[in-house]
């Protein structure tokens, strides 16, 4: 394996497991602390779907079988949690930083949308071992 695709792999890994780890701790303590995660979530899923997108292309490259098509369902549940986790985190935050929304609000919020992301990450990561196996 290329140290390239070693390197990328390692912090695809990395930040993945930091984006879906604080979403499944977020998700059981009810977005506790939640309003602290809503930007280092978004862009370790940004930097995971990057890296994610750039190892499809090199370990999957001219193939689309049922292993890739289980992979792209992966995708799909993620884009879908980051963009679950953006459009109602940020938007969250920002009223909680004028003053619009108090602080239990803002968790009870933030807590259902990462409820929600992490249903679908756990479907990703299910998606990305099974891929192994097809």
């Amino acid at each position: 394996m290329p140290v390239t695709v070693i390197a990328v792999l390692s912090v695809h890994v990395l930040v993945a497991v930091f984006w879906a780890g604080s979403t499944f701790s977020l998700a059981r303590l009810a977005g506790l602390g939640g309003e602290k995660f809503v930007f280092p979530q978004l862009g370790a899923a940004t930097v995971a779907i990057l890296t994610g997108g750039y190892l499809f292309a090199t370990m999957h490259a001219g193939s689309f079988s049922l292993a890739e098509q289980i992979l792209m369902a992966g995708v799909a549940c993620a884009v879908a949690a980051v963009i679950i986790q953006g459009a109602i985190g940020i938007p969250t935050l920002r009223r909680f930083q004028s003053g619009r929304l108090d602080v239990e609000h803002v968790r009870a919020r933030i807590g259902k949308a990462q409820r929600a992301a992490a249903g679908l990450l756990a479907i990703t990561v299910i998606t990305m071992v099974v891929t192994r196996y097809v």
